[in-house]
């Protein structure tokens, strides 16, 4: 399961989505808003958590996640949280003719996926990061498989800006740019950062 987290401070109120569907009903349990899209649970809100409300949690804090699954056992049973950003590497990469865009294939550890790409330093042999089908970015946005100009795409090559993540370390324009090798494929990004 693929799982969003977001400590809202002035609400004093931890997010957790499951999906990115609309919120059709709702329901109140302790401390807990269990969001219902028909009968489907698509996420809670924890209501005053017991966390360091002063940290900043990136996305896919461990700490964070393992809070959200303590908090919400009795309401949805979640028994493995995947990696949503994982380390991949760019096998393929040609341009889509008229466009800024590019068609490449991607090896994620397991696979080659098709992306499609507007990033300009997107490049064969690179090392970046993958927000794998299903991942959730910093606002909550759900990485769906979609289609750019004809090319099916499943899931997106990131920059840190959007993974809210700040490092000299790295080049800020375009996808980021790993420092890796194969061994590295298809682990969580955030072990390598």
């Amino acid at each position: 399961m693929k799982l969003y987290t977001k400590y809202v401070k002035v609400f004093d109120t931890l997010m957790v989505g499951f999906s990115n569907k609309p919120v059709t009903s709702s329901e109140k349990k302790d401390n807990k808003e269990i969001l219902f899209n028909d009968k489907e649970i698509i996420g809670v809100n924890i209501f005053n958590p017991q966390i360091d409300k002063d940290k900043k949690y990136l996305l896919e804090d461990s700490e964070l996640s393992q809070y959200c699954v303590s908090e919400i056992k009795d309401i949805i049973k979640i028994e493995n949280i995947e990696n949503q950003f994982v380390v991949a590497k760019v096998e393929e990469c040609e341009p889509i003719e008229g466009t800024h865009l590019s068609l490449c294939k991607v090896n994620d550890g397991k696979e080659l996926i098709q992306i499609v790409c507007g990033a300009k330093n997107v490049r064969k042999g690179s090392f970046t990061c993958l927000a794998t089908i299903g991942s959730f970015m910093p606002n909550g946005m759900q990485i769906l498989k979609g289609k750019l100009k004809g090319f099916e795409s499943f899931g997106m090559l990131c920059s840190l800006k959007e993974l809210g993540y700040e490092n000299p370390k790295y080049n800020n324009e375009g996808i980021v740019e790993l420092e890796v090798d194969d061994s590295q494929i298809g682990k969580s990004v955030w072990e390598v950062l």
